[in-house]
């Protein structure tokens, strides 16, 4: 709470200090529209590289997934926008966040919203995002490690205020039960459009494809941009998200099975694990606040605040593993209350200037990051055991305590045999041996700087380094303090060049990065009680990427090819003395890959946005494990979507649409012998989208593909959406 009124009170002043000092007076706002009508085009964003930086200046890849790709596809959910990014697959997680990334060979969140850490478990509602960012490579300089993983970044950039008063309300309905209505409205507060507020609503309902399961909640957000002078801008928005669903579970222990594919199991893709009566209910919150003040031509101050939540009340979790080719045993692990605060604060000043004739693009930066998890959760007696974990359902040796062994809850895996469905008020009523509450802390400060010399005309050359300082506090335990704690600073360099040999055409790229995760110290099995820690430095991940990027005739043309070569060292893996626990930071993973991405709009109305990647991903250390390809990374991807919409005359508004999404076989396990099946999704739409309304119908998976996701998920058959938008 402190932190939250200190950086309130730096707002404030910030705020207060602009008023004194400028005239106030109306000046252009850029316009956002509220409906996607052009094309595809990867426009410049600053918060890619906090620089002003055109695509062709930058030495970083990126890709961004815009509003008019979100509205056109009529993306209901965060997966079915990401379906357009160029190497890039989607899924729900192992624990069904719902925006689980894969990039370059390695799975990451959508964990950052307009720049600032946003847990994963605060998911991002489509309602609200204006764009998504997706930034490849390890990105530690700008966006630390605490989140960013080494494939990149997601930046999930929400929609702001604009001058002019308008809206639109959507209403899609369709396949099980699909029900979703969202409204999106701007206006203007005062006549002199100096201060702008901006709302989205939405309520959706929709069950599941198999035999139990649903997801449903509402969602609010608002933006409020008030113009305090024409040097001075501040921008205040909050969400309000409460999700409700049942888990789709990931099964444990693949690796005990004879079986080698999912196909194998093709007979349960319908059926459900669980049921109508254990959906996970989350409630998330965010709000942010952000000043803008130009000092002058050469400089600007951008001071950022955010807070997130994440509660979770009741949850169940479903842990499932394979006994073997037949059996499924069914675990659970309810919560209490988990809860994840987060508070991040983040200064950046942004300087365009020259030295003699050399211009520099310069950011230098502060970012202090807060989170804290608070979690309550049952301590019951399984047989002669107490657990705070698993717990095997339906628990017959707790409700009968003289059975001295608890017995699996076991399923069938076939077609015909009942699965009992799991009850809540089966678990509310056993008996509990206690109950536990740990509170977990961890902070990192960090300062960065990043600037881009234009040596001449064409050529860049970009150099930046990061100071990260990480402290996991000693977590609190039923009020009393555990050991754990630990520190760790970190330096994340990158260095980029950029020659464009064609000004503003073609340009040639090189780049190397660096990311970072820090490693927690294990205790010493050595140690006789268990109380020595070995401490550890932080996992490093290094990237070198050289590729062209190049924007032909007449703009129409945008396209990235790209090579990359990237190397994970100082992993934790087994200690090969064989003592059990003790491990040595001796891992490394060997990740390269090769990308191209497309977006072209070869004559007006028609656009394509297309992408493949290939990524070879395998261990090289001294682990059991070497030489095979890390579980849950697919060696080729790619996807193409075309659209086509007539801009004038009689039929004026009618547009077509169709697209693919291919993804490779993936190990489900690091054993690699059991995986799941490629598969192609095919998508396809048509609309009718006029000045005041639209409508549209979309097919997601038209082919009807029975496939699976990373972690053997199943995913959904045919879905037919019907959309009906209103816009004034």
């Amino acid at each position: 709470m402190k932190k939250t009124i200190i950086s309130a009170s730096l707002l404030a002043v910030t705020m207060l200090s602009a008023q004194e000092s400028d005239t106030l007076k109306v000046a252009e706002i850029q316009s956002v529209s509220l409906q996607g009508t052009h094309n595809y085009r990867t426009k410049k964003s600053e918060s890619v590289a906090r620089l002003p930086l055109e695509n062709l200046e930058n030495p970083t890849v990126y890709n961004l997934v815009p509003k008019e790709i979100i509205s056109e596809m009529n993306a209901t959910d965060f997966n079915t926008a990401m379906a357009s990014a160029p190497g890039v697959v989607v899924s729900n997680s192992v624990n069904d966040s719902g925006n689980d990334v894969f990039l370059r060979g390695f799975s990451s969140n959508a964990s950052f919203r307009n720049g600032l850490i946003q847990n994963p478990r605060v998911q991002s509602e489509i309602a609200n995002i204006e764009r998504v960012e997706v930034i490849k490579g390890p990105s530690g300089t700008l966006f630390g490690g605490t989140l960013a993983n080494y494939g990149g970044v997601v930046n999930v950039v929400t929609k702001k205020p604009q001058e002019n008063f308008g809206g639109i309300i959507n209403y899609t309905t369709g396949s099980w039960g699909m029900n979703r209505i969202t409204a999106d409205v701007n206006t203007p507060l005062n006549k002199e459009k100096t201060a702008l507020a901006r709302f989205n609503v939405a309520a959706y309902s929709q069950d599941s494809f198999q035999d139990a399961g649903y997801n449903k909640g509402v969602f609010f957000s608002g933006s409020i941009l008030y113009k305090v002078s024409d040097k001075t801008t501040v921008t205040l928005d909050t969400e309000f998200h409460a999700p409700e669903k049942t888990l789709n579970a990931y099964v444990r222990k693949s690796e005990d099975l004879t079986l080698h594919s999912m196909k194998d199991l093709a007979a349960i893709h319908g059926r459900s694990f669980t049921s109508n009566d254990v959906g996970s209910k989350r409630t998330n919150f965010v709000t942010m606040a952000e000043v803008t003040h130009k000092f002058n031509d050469q400089w600007t101050s951008r001071t950022s605040y955010q807070r997130g939540e994440a509660n979770e009340k009741e949850s169940i979790f479903l842990v499932l593993n394979y006994k073997d080719n037949n059996t499924v045993s069914r675990s659970i692990r309810p919560f209490d209350n988990y809860k994840i605060t987060t508070d991040n604060i983040q200064q950046n000043f942004i300087g365009d200037f020259k030295i003699g004739n050399l211009r520099n693009r310069l950011v230098v930066g502060v970012d202090y990051f807060q989170q804290t998890s608070k979690n309550q959760y049952p301590v019951y007696k399984v047989g002669k055991n107490s657990s705070s974990a698993f717990v095997p359902y339906p628990l017959d040796g707790i409700i009968n305590p003289d059975k001295s062994k608890q017995e699996d809850d076991v399923v069938i895996l076939n077609s015909t045999s009942p699965w009992a469905p799991i009850s809540r008020d089966i678990i509310k009523s056993l008996p509990r041996n206690g109950t536990m509450f740990d509170i977990n802390k961890v902070t990192t400060f960090s300062v960065y700087a990043s600037d881009v010399l234009n040596i001449t005309d064409n050529l860049l050359v970009m150099a930046s380094l990061r100071m990260d300082n990480y402290k996991n506090e000693n977590m609190i335990s039923n009020g009393a303090e555990k050991q754990g704690e630990y520190k760790q600073t970190q330096f994340a360099p990158k260095f980029g060049l950029v020659y464009e040999i064609v000004k503003e055409k073609v340009s040639f790229f090189a780049n190397y990065v660096n990311g970072f995760k820090n490693v927690a110290p294990q205790r010493d099995p050595r140690d006789k009680n268990g109380n020595t820690f070995i401490e550890y430095k932080p996992e490093q991940g290094n990237q070198f990427e050289a590729g062209f990027k190049l924007d032909l005739l007449g703009k129409k043309l945008l396209t990235t090819v790209s090579y990359y070569n990237m190397k994970i060292k100082d992993r934790l893996i087994a200690d090969p003395s064989g003592i059990t626990g003790l491990y040595i930071q001796d891992g490394n993973i060997k990740n390269q890959g090769f990308e191209v991405d497309i977006v072209a709009n070869p004559v007006k109305g028609w656009n394509i946005v297309a992408g493949y990647g290939f990524n070879d991903n395998k261990f090289d250390d001294r682990s059991p494990d070497a030489g095979k390809r890390s579980a849950w990374t697919p060696k080729h991807v790619a996807n193409f979507w075309t659209s086509y919409k007539i801009m004038d005359g009689a039929y004026e508004g009618l547009g077509f649409g169709a697209g693919f999404n291919f993804v490779d076989k993936t190990y489900i396990n690091i054993k690699n012998h059991f995986l799941a099946p490629a598969y192609t999704t095919v998508g396809a739409t048509v609309f009718y989208d006029k000045k005041k309304y639209r409508i549209g119908v979309k097919m997601n998976n038209a082919l009807n593909q029975t496939y699976w996701n990373f972690y053997g998920q199943p995913q959904k058959p045919r879905e037919f959406l019907a959309n009906f938008a209103f816009k004034f």
